[in-house]
């Protein structure tokens, strides 16, 4: 229960609790994730995403960064953003594998981003409209976890 004040008068608040809990979970990720990707060397998007999970899923960082690795610039050909895959890949780990789910989470990406979810095309959008790579990039990583806390 929180006291809030409202128009100039105190009031209870009764939250959800189940929203609590997500917002912490994603502030807490998102954190974990900018904290990664504030190194010179910092990991790729989809080695982040799955490093950020880590803990969470038994494994340690260094096996989330090699499972991860290859999926980075869009499996290194430009294909499928990094973030995606690596948010699908942690998905899959918290036991979600709901076609309708996964195919609703690639929806909302491509949906958020003019239809596009392949890196190669991403970065050159980002890139004509005068953008730099890694703040877009941490961007898809905060919007991939974001949506995996949605998902859960």
């Amino acid at each position: 229960m929180l006291l809030i004040k409202n128009n100039g008068k105190w009031v209870f608040l009764y939250p959800d609790i189940q929203m609590i809990n997500r917002r912490f979970f994603m502030d807490k990720h998102i954190e974990k994730a900018m904290q990664l990707r504030s190194n010179a060397m910092c990991p790729n998007c989809a080695e982040t995403i799955m490093m950020t999970y880590a803990e969470e899923l038994g494994l340690s960082e260094s096996q989330m960064k090699a499972l991860g690795t290859n999926f980075g610039g869009g499996m290194k050909s430009g294909s499928t953003c990094g973030a995606v895959t690596g948010a699908l890949m942690v998905l899959g780990a918290l036991g979600i594998s709901d076609p309708h789910i996964v195919g609703e989470f690639q929806r909302k990406m491509k949906e958020n981003h003019n239809g596009m979810i392949n890196c190669f095309d991403l970065l050159r959008a980002n890139a004509q409209a005068g953008g730099q790579k890694k703040p877009h990039c941490d961007g898809m990583i905060k919007e991939a976890i974001e949506l995996i806390e949605e998902y859960r």
